[in-house]
């Protein structure tokens, strides 16, 4: 496994103009709705800067026609990453998502879903659940969900036959690809790397609130996956609304800000067609933020992390 010195590199590659560079744009098959598109590590897949995350569309205040409508459009829009979890709205936004992946659109994207389990019975229990609400006998991508040291969560995944069990999953053709997320303590996906795993992606927040933190997601954890072509999924980019309910900086700041970052794609959660809409314009015509432009929006957040980003942390800044 590849061993970086994270700060060392850091300085290399968090500079919001260079991001661009380090993980080429490339256009969407989609002519008419363009969406750059990144390479997701390891996998080779070729995925949009923007990705439908499961958790909104799938909330109470979403109708079932609203929903779908939603990730109708955001597909025939160009973006093709659809993020998902078994523990999602207690069930319904996989079930939602699936009813909208008929008519030939599961065909048009890299589906994922996310799995609670520590131990292998839950495994297979959790992921039997979620192909029978997607009413599909297979996904793209299975993650580990919500990895933190203070449930023993990197112990469990490597010494509990976990990793065997995603292994033969995948070897059957479940799932194509294994990766995992967390949202409180970026000292758990550094172990999770470290530890020597070969992880296709790694999910984690990325926003201005979590740059000032004295253990980072964006200045430890990010460029530790880059250096070992680890797929970066960014989720949080507006720290589940506080971002923009702090007055620091708009939903769509934070967005750029992300995906300025050397990540494959950014999550978001998007339960209504008009920020679905303000997304897609931002993504369309996406330009990194430059140098200047990140020191300016990390200057405005220096001290008020605990107003963006409401996840524990095992350490604060």
């Amino acid at each position: 496994m590849i061993k970086t010195n994270r700060r060392e590199f850091v300085k290399n590659i968090s500079g919001m103009a260079i991001a661009a560079s380090f993980l080429p744009l490339m256009s969407s098959k989609n002519a008419e709705f363009s969406i750059p598109q990144r390479t997701l590590g390891r996998t080779g897949e070729k995925i949009s800067i923007l990705g439908l995350g499961g958790f909104h569309v799938g909330a109470d205040i979403v109708t079932d026609e609203i929903a779908i409508q939603i990730i109708r459009t955001a597909i025939d829009r160009g973006v093709n990453f659809m993020d998902n979890a078994w523990s999602y709205q207690k069930g319904r936004s996989e079930t939602l998502m699936g009813l909208a992946l008929k008519d030939g659109y599961r065909e048009k994207v890299l589906l994922m879903t996310k799995l609670m389990a520590r131990t292998v019975e839950e495994a297979k229990k959790q992921l039997e659940t979620s192909l029978d609400r997607f009413k599909l006998d297979h996904v793209d991508l299975m993650q580990f969900h919500a990895i933190g040291h203070k449930d023993g969560d990197v112990d469990a995944i490597y010494n509990e036959g976990l990793i065997k069990w995603a292994e033969e999953q995948r070897s059957q053709g479940v799932f194509k690809y294994i990766g995992f997320t967390g949202h409180s303590d970026p000292a758990a996906h550094i172990d999770m790397i470290e530890r020597g795993y070969p992880w296709d992606t790694v999910q984690m927040p990325l926003n201005i609130g979590d740059f000032h933190r004295e253990i980072s997601f964006q200045k430890d954890v990010l460029p530790l996956a880059v250096a070992n072509n680890i797929g970066v999924i960014g989720m949080k980019s507006n720290g589940m609304g506080r971002l923009g309910n702090s007055g620091i900086a708009t939903p769509l700041e934070g967005l750029r800000y992300s995906m300025s970052l050397p990540v494959s794609t950014v999550v978001s959660g998007m339960d209504s067609m008009a920020i679905l809409k303000e997304n897609l314009g931002l993504a369309q015509h996406f330009q990194p933020l430059t140098a200047e432009e990140q020191s300016e929006m990390t200057a405005r957040s220096a001290g008020k992390s605990d107003l963006i980003e409401h996840y524990l942390r095992k350490k604060k800044a």
